[in-house]
């Protein structure tokens, strides 16, 4: 049975399609977030997985690039840092080459997602 799941993490709806149940981890499709299922009626909720954030931005990072295929630069520890720092200070885990902490450059950012990773090579 096929389930629409809402992700808070890149705020986009994705379908699921295995058997949820309550406390469930489940990967969003879109941006690699974990979330735990937490409302099964009338639809299907679920929230930001609590990890440690180090391990959620690993996670999220290494699951995006399984689900697109993508693979890593040398720079992958850097980058995991600036994020990591990012969401010290900022509460969550907006790009580290941005300026601007929006909501659309939380990592993987709107542009990623929307594929200028394949349309350049590199995400920015």
């Amino acid at each position: 049975m096929k389930h629409k799941i809402y992700c808070e993490v890149c705020r986009v709806s994705f379908v699921y399609k295995d058997e949820v149940e309550l406390g469930k981890i489940v990967v969003c499709t879109v941006c690699g977030a974990e979330l735990e299922i937490n409302t099964l009626e009338p639809e299907v909720k679920a929230s930001r997985f609590p990890q440690d954030p180090e391990s959620e931005i690993l996670k999220r990072a290494d699951n995006y690039a399984r689900l697109r295929g993508y693979t890593f630069n040398e720079d992958k520890d850097l980058v995991i840092e600036g994020l990591v720092e990012k969401n010290r200070l900022y509460g969550d885990f907006y790009c580290p080459c941005r300026f601007e902490n929006i909501p659309e450059h939380v990592c993987p950012c709107d542009p990623t997602r929307m594929n200028e990773v394949r349309k350049y090579g590199h995400c920015y």
